[in-house]
């Protein structure tokens, strides 16, 4: 199946992902080309084989529950996932941004790029607050979530909440077709928890842009609060360093609906909790 992926993506568009670092898009795939690619992830997910969400916590691996991930550089999930694959091999998206937005210096070519399809079983599986590019040696730089869910209904769950910096969290429902594109390094985001199967894929491109000195290393002129230095650090990645702090309870809460009750959930409550503790420690950020 021809993808075209993001290439009718607009200006204004565009525009709203680089000022404001997020956009949500109706109908950013075709209902036939959603449609067909929703049945090849119900095809595989039905299969047994879409291996389970895995993450790395200080040393050992974890697994989110209700999760699961295929990862389309995988070449037998590219043998299983026909039509995700061509979504990997094509790059009708970044050429479209680098055609308006030429200043992220988006990098062309599938090594670039990841793209992993996934599949949310309900019974509450969702993902606490983070940043696709939470540092070095992240090359993330844009995020583009693609959502395959025809019948969702309110009550469902599984919305993704963007949590802009010191700005109004703004929740969106994972519709079929619609898409959530965003600044990898500074859009806090979670899933809420879901009591639906809900699927999705999500589309990562690469920069050698980010994560320069200035978007990792936090000053004191980031912790002045006049009203220009607060909207400074709303749209700098160097809010990363600080948004555990602000976000403090949020990130708790979160985490406890994703983790709670799952090997190394206490592990990571109590490594989040002496985190904030050492920045409420410092004389600046306390």
């Amino acid at each position: 199946m021809a993808t075209g992926v993001g290439s009718q993506l607009t200006a204004e568009e565009s525009t709203l992902l680089l000022e404001r670092g997020w956009v949500v898009i109706d109908d950013f795939l075709s209902h036939d080309l959603a449609s067909a690619l929703r049945c090849e992830a119900i095809e595989f997910a039905c299969s047994g084989a879409m291996p389970e969400h895995q993450f790395v916590f200080g040393t050992a691996a974890f697994r989110k529950p209700h999760i699961f991930e295929a990862d389309l550089h995988d070449p037998k999930m590219q043998e299983a996932l026909s039509g995700f694959a061509e979504v990997l091999f094509d790059d009708s998206l970044v050429s479209r941004l680098n055609e308006l937005l030429p200043e992220l210096g988006l990098e062309l070519g599938p090594r670039a790029k990841s793209v992993k399809l996934q599949h949310n079983r309900g019974h509450g599986g969702c993902f606490p607050l983070h940043y696709d590019n939470a540092g070095r040696p992240s090359k993330r730089s844009v995020t583009c979530v693609v959502y395959l869910n025809p019948s969702w209904r309110e009550g469902d769950g599984g919305e993704i909440v963007l949590w802009p910096f010191l700005q109004r969290k703004t929740v969106v429902p994972p519709m079929l077709g619609r898409a959530v594109l965003f600044r990898s390094d500074r859009i806090l985001h979670s899933v809420q928890p879901a009591v639906a199967e809900r699927l999705c894929f999500t589309i990562w491109l690469d920069s050698s842009l980010v994560n320069q000195d200035t978007d990792c290393n936090l000053t004191a002129k980031h912790l002045r609060m006049d009203p220009e230095s607060i909207t400074a650090i709303g749209r700098c990645p160097v809010q990363r360093a600080l948004s555990r702090a602000v976000y403090a309870e949020e990130y708790e809460l979160s985490l406890r609906a994703c983790m709670s009750g799952a090997p190394g959930f206490e592990e990571m409550l109590a490594e989040h909790e002496q985190h904030v503790q050492r920045q409420m420690a410092h004389p600046q950020l306390g």
